[in-house]
């Protein structure tokens, strides 16, 4: 009998330790764990500047300041940049340390473009990126990570993959592909209001979307 009661409470303790969450867990759920905005794989397209062709800037500066300070602007201003409001959640627990690392080893010389650009695979592209995340502060649970495919100053826009992923398994839940307008004074500024976009077209189109293509 002890031999039966300790096989069940390992059986239980597997099950529990394998489970996977899914599409409807996150859309059900309170929390979610922010992993920030991720260019690793991201072009920048045209010339990029402060308006008016005043202050360019280069790959460097778009990856050692700019990228760290939309990242940043999205943590310290939350109550503009409303994740819980966006995504619909009560609790956002912010571990963007892992997207950053990333961030930070980016090429800088082969970031920007004059060239329209596109993921060749969106979905195999998304993937090998989630897949690639170190272990964070949270080890499981749902994350969100705005996957970024470019900033085009000709179309004045920001293209991002909006990606919901189980963190324990790195199966991607949900990802879409929207597209936000630029706008506003300043560099960073002015991209940070794609960022703002999107979250807005989330909040008002996809996440209903979303819950009516998984059944709820």
């Amino acid at each position: 009998m002890r031999n039966l009661i300790l096989t069940s409470i390992f059986v239980i303790s597997t099950s529990i330790s394998f489970a996977q969450h899914t599409a409807q867990d996150f859309l059900s759920g309170d929390e979610i764990v922010w992993y920030g905005l991720d260019f690793s794989k991201a072009k920048f397209v045209g010339s990029f500047d402060q308006g008016a062709g005043a202050a360019p800037v280069n790959g460097y500066d778009l990856k050692t300041k700019y990228m760290p300070g939309w990242n940043m602007l999205i943590v310290n201003e939350s109550a503009k940049y409303d994740l819980k409001r966006t995504f619909k959640k009560t609790s956002v627990f912010n571990d963007i340390s892992i997207v950053e690392k990333i961030n930070s080893k980016i090429d800088d010389d082969k970031i920007m473009s004059y060239n329209d650009y596109k993921f060749d695979d969106a979905d195999k592209t998304i993937n090998s990126i989630i897949n690639g995340y170190a272990v964070g502060e949270k080890k499981q649970g749902i994350g969100v990570v705005f996957i970024v495919e470019s900033f085009n100053k000709g179309q004045q826009q920001g293209t991002v993959y909006v990606t919901i992923f189980d963190i324990k398994t790195k199966k991607v839940l949900i990802t879409e592909k929207i597209i936000g307008k630029a706008g506003g004074i300043g560099m960073r500024n002015y991209w940070a209001k794609s960022i703002f976009n999107v979250m807005i077209q989330v909040e008002k189109t996809f996440y209903k979307q979303w819950k009516k293509n998984n059944g709820n």
